[in-house]
């Protein structure tokens, strides 16, 4: 039989809460090398209000993809509960690759996640991801995790820096504000089709009290939002409705939080969709008050 994890139980596994446990249970299989995972996002769900809010070409709420990584990165974590077993280990994502994402994934349904690990050796595990709704693969990606203490990822406070002066954007009638994660642009050359972007994580965003509790972090996907967010501001700018780019997301004072290569945004009726990624590599942990400038280079 499988070892079967709901919400409270999960827990134990997870420094996530409220709305940020994203799976409804998680079961492992096979000598804890295989998870499934499954979810279900119902109207008043404060993950549909705070998380995924966004929306499709016609108007359905949908996931919003990168928190569907998080989902199937969340599915992996009790996988590695054999190394979180001392006190203050917790699991961190130190990369997401090979991402192939084939379309929307409205909240009618029951999203379905599978883990199974392809490499172990410490200190990082790698695992194989899927996630499927009514029977049909909507996403995969391998996703790679090591493991640190809790002191080792908190210790450093969020030293606020002053940004450059930038222009605010209106670009994201698509998606609600607690997941749009730029808040203008700094810069912007049309000749090398870069744009640079800064956004200041508020201390009183709605993931903040359910991410790492006691020690507060933001999930490492909404650096990849964030440079999504870039990539659609400049692809806005030069009138195009899908392109691929890479950039950063880095500190004022030049410091790298995660890198992106190989972003593609694809036109979904006129709303912007990840639809693959080479790889976002996690390199510094971001806190609440943290003031970050993100990068988009458009191929």
């Amino acid at each position: 039989m499988p070892l079967q994890l709901d919400p409270k139980a999960l827990e134990s596994h997870l420094p996530h809460r409220g709305c940020n446990m994203l799976p409804d249970l998680v079961e492992v299989h096979d000598c804890g090398k295989v998870a499934r995972s499954t979810a279900t996002v119902l109207p008043g769900d404060a993950r549909g209000r705070l998380v995924m809010g966004r929306r499709d070409a016609q108007g359905r709420a949908c996931w919003y993809e990168p928190f569907v990584f998080e989902f199937l990165a969340l599915t992996g974590i009790p996988l590695l509960t054999p190394r979180l077993a001392p006190a203050g280990n917790v699991a961190v994502f130190s990369s997401i690759s090979r991402v192939v994402f084939n379309r929307q994934v409205p909240f009618a349904g029951k999203l379905v996640g599978h883990a199974e690990i392809t490499r172990d050796r410490a200190p990082f595990t790698v695992f194989g991801t899927w996630a499927e709704i009514d029977g049909e693969k909507v996403l995969e990606a391998e996703v790679m995790s090591g493991v640190s203490t809790l002191a080792e990822v908190s210790g450093r406070p969020p030293k606020p820096l002053p940004l450059p002066a930038s222009e605010p954007i209106s670009d994201f009638g698509w998606k609600e504000r607690p997941i749009r994660f730029v808040d203008g642009v700094v810069s912007w050359d049309a000749s090398t089709k870069k744009i640079v972007c800064a956004y200041t994580y508020p201390h009183d965003h709605p993931f903040v009290a359910g991410h790492f509790p006691g020690a507060p972090l933001m999930m490492g996907v909404t650096q990849l939002a964030s440079v999504a967010d870039a990539a659609w501001v400049a692809a806005s700018r030069l009138g195009v409705k899908s392109c691929t780019a890479s950039g950063s997301v880095k500190r004022p004072d030049g410091s790298e939080v995660a890198e992106v290569r190989e972003l593609v945004l694809a036109d979904d009726g006129g709303v912007p969709r990840i639809a693959s990624l080479r790889r976002i590599a996690f390199r510094e942990p971001v806190r609440p008050g943290d003031t970050l400038l993100i990068d988009a280079t458009l191929a």
